[in-house]
């Protein structure tokens, strides 16, 4: 398993990309959320029958690089942050909802780069947009090797279309710093061409995004994406593309502190711990200071590893 010190400094990004989330074998039957590319406030959005998720699994997905975890909360990253959220309810029509508040999720003196919105009224339950439980973790160790549905954009056809692959976590790294200044707790995987057709990396354009893995029979929330590496383009097939998503289940406390403030909870669902067939050599964690347990850790080191941010 790779190291976290080996990660090139992360340097600044400008501007954005035609063509974000990248796939090994884009498949649009398979990989686009919905049918059409036309959005309108208002009216129906026809979903793609093929989408690799379950539609039912997903309302709180939002369209516009949100996730909803309460009636009246959302969270999307800090660095690429919108007022207003749109979800697709579960009669099919799009509904936008506007903000009036927000607060950036802080530790130790510095910003995470999870923003999280109160919406001016709670969700009505009729509309049918279902918030996501939030992953947690007890120990590092726990993310290793499960799958990841990693939301994205990727323009199809001229149009930029909402898309979702597959891929599975590497490490959980903490105090991983963005290119913003936000440092952040992440969960990173690796983009490699010929794993699978469903493998998808990050690109700009992605932040805010959501990823998902399963727990309790569900898709839950495990992050949002926020960082790339720098110095490997996913077009090299020879290279290893790394990509970091803020792993929301490490503030759940302080998520709930904020929340708290009005009559909701966002709601933690533990995944299931699975079986760890690798791990980094004792020197190594030692040396990285990255892999620790999962959950709300309150003095920990101030070592960073910098990424760059994808908005």
């Amino acid at each position: 398993m790779p190291s976290l010190a080996c990660v090139a400094l992360l340097v600044s990004f400008a501007g954005s990309v035609t063509e974000a989330a990248v796939f090994d074998s884009f498949d649009p039957d398979r990989h686009v959320r919905f049918a059409t590319g036309a959005i309108s406030v208002g009216s129906e959005l026809p979903v793609n029958s093929g989408f690799l998720i379950d539609h039912n699994q997903i309302s709180g997905v939002g369209i516009n690089s949100v996730a909803l975890i309460t009636p009246q909360h959302y969270v999307t990253a800090d660095h690429a942050a919108t007022g207003v959220a749109q979800f697709r309810g579960s009669d099919g029509i799009v509904r936008q909802y506007a903000s009036n508040g927000y607060t950036t999720i802080a530790r130790g003196g510095n910003n995470t780069d999870i923003r999280i919105y109160t919406l001016a009224d709670p969700i009505p339950t009729a509309h049918g947009v279902k918030p996501l439980s939030i992953a947690t973790a007890p120990f590092a160790p726990d993310w290793m090797g499960r799958d990841l549905y990693v939301f994205g954009k990727r323009d199809v056809e001229g149009t930029s279309m909402q898309v979702a692959g597959m891929n599975d976590a590497d490490v959980v790294a903490f105090n991983v710093e963005l290119n913003t200044g936000q440092i952040t707790n992440s969960i990173e995987f690796a983009y490699e061409r010929g794993t699978s057709s469903d493998e998808v990396g990050l690109q700009g354009g992605d932040s805010g995004s959501t990823t998902l893995t399963w727990a309790g029979g569900q898709l839950v929330l495990a992050g949002l994406n926020s960082g790339i590496q720098t110095g490997v383009s996913p077009s090299d097939t020879s290279g290893v593309y790394r990509n970091y998503i803020t792993y929301v289940g490490g503030y759940v406390n302080e998520i709930n502190d904020y929340v708290g403030q009005t009559e909701y909870q966002g709601q933690a669902l533990s995944i299931s711990t699975i079986s760890v067939t690798a791990v980094p050599e004792p020197g190594t964690m030692l040396a990285c200071g990255v892999i620790a347990g999962v959950g709300v850790v309150r003095n920990y080191r101030r070592k960073s590893v910098k990424r760059k941010s994808i908005a």
